[in-house]
């Protein structure tokens, strides 16, 4: 019996599909639907239930992320070890630099951008810069806690470990062929929950005309038409990269697209685009399991790129905002630690900002880093981590 409109996937669909409509339609209508339920319906408290409960699927994500992500990538890993372990050391070679790369070039990228969408000066009065060596000092401490202090980073070198260890030691493959039937089990249980995103992000969408409003609107607006000029410009030069480095065809790279992107906009958050992504980029790329589960699980920690480049486009709205003088010089500066900090940002609706932005009023010397810090927060949220989402 069905449970919900979303529930009942007819036989024959292509997966994702549900009463013969494509899931990215169904994220669409629901995501307009919450937001022409919030601008008509603000302040009724009916509509802000219906938004709370919008974040608890997100949030429960969240509290269990750490499972998920090592029950998916040690199983993963242990697969491909034991069945192409002629490979499986390259490719988790490759797949690391691969992120690392587009990290340094999505921030190239956005750098290049900022003078023109933002009209920031290459230095300003009053901007202070970091010397040399409070930046190397800086640095070191960020790399100091890379792995001691972050659970996710912490859990992604575990489930490695324990999934290659299992597939290589005869004595421990019963072990591995339980990793992979866990991370069958959790792959298995985040697409039957595919039906549930169009109703979060329906609920999730009604936050954005609650948060803002009226004031406060041009601003958020203009950071997020930034924000979508940047991000889908990204994805443009990804699609052409990948169409001339590989045998894909622009039919294939479309339809992956216009699964993933809509789902990830609609979500806000990688781990829950997590399993349309794995089940596109067999169905659409026609990417081997072994191959998809392991490169789209490390990418669900590991590439932040467009959430970094975000990063640096609010960072100009918000320091504009509380007043504090920025240029490009700063924003030049803040390359190397965003890039770092990119690649182990939690992969949740504004987890960029929570994790990102205290960092950024250290580097910065803002005279009130609490007040920053909510700003902001507060600033990248709604469409912005959307489009982050997406293009990631």
């Amino acid at each position: 019996m069905s449970t919900g409109p979303m529930q009942g996937q007819r036989r024959g669909n292509k997966p994702g599909a549900y009463f013969g409509v494509p899931l990215p339609v169904w994220v669409i209508v629901f995501l307009i639907g919450g937001l022409l339920v919030g601008v008509f319906f603000r302040g009724n408290p009916v509509v802000a239930g219906l938004y709370t409960s919008g974040t608890y699927f997100p949030k429960a994500v969240v509290t269990f992320a750490t499972l998920v992500i090592f029950a998916l990538l040690s199983g993963a890993t242990a697969k491909l070890v034991l069945y192409h372990r002629q490979r499986a050391g390259r490719l988790f070679g490759l797949i690391l630099a691969a992120y690392v790369a587009l990290g340094m070039a999505s921030l190239i990228f956005v750098t290049i951008w900022i003078p023109l969408l933002t009209k920031l000066p290459i230095t300003a009065p009053g901007a202070e810069v970091l010397g040399f060596g409070q930046w190397l000092r800086q640095m070191g401490r960020t790399f100091s806690t890379l792995l001691s202090d972050q659970p996710l980073i912490q859990v992604l070198f575990s489930a490695v470990v324990a999934g290659y260890l299992s597939a290589v030691i005869p004595g421990l493959r019963t072990v591995a062929h339980g990793l992979i039937l866990g991370s069958q089990a959790t792959l298995w249980l985040f697409k039957k929950l595919l039906w549930y995103y169009p109703l979060m992000i329906g609920c999730l969408a009604i936050g954005i005309p609650l948060k803002f409003g009226a004031k406060g609107m041009a601003v958020y607006g203009q950071t997020t038409a930034w924000v979508a000029v940047v991000t889908v410009g990204w994805s443009v030069v990804l699609i052409a990269l990948v169409k001339l480095t590989t045998k894909r065809t622009f039919k294939q790279l479309f339809s992956y697209y216009g699964n993933v992107w809509p789902t990830g906009f609609g979500t806000g958050g990688s781990y829950e685009t997590l399993a349309m992504n794995v089940v596109s980029a067999e169905s659409d790329l026609g990417l081997p399991r072994e191959i998809a589960e392991v490169s789209i699980v490390f990418g669900t920690v590991l590439n932040k790129s467009c959430a970094s480049m975000c990063v640096l486009l609010v960072t100009i709205t918000v320091a504009r905002l509380m007043q504090v003088p920025i240029s490009l010089a700063e924003i030049l500066m803040l390359i190397p630690p965003v890039l770092i900090l990119g690649l182990e940002s939690p992969g949740i609706p504004g987890g960029a900002a929570f994790f990102m932005s205290p960092i950024v009023a250290v580097l910065l010397h803002v005279p009130e880093p609490a007040a920053f810090v909510a700003t902001f927060v507060t600033m990248y949220s709604g469409l912005i981590p959307m489009f982050s989402t997406a293009g990631n």
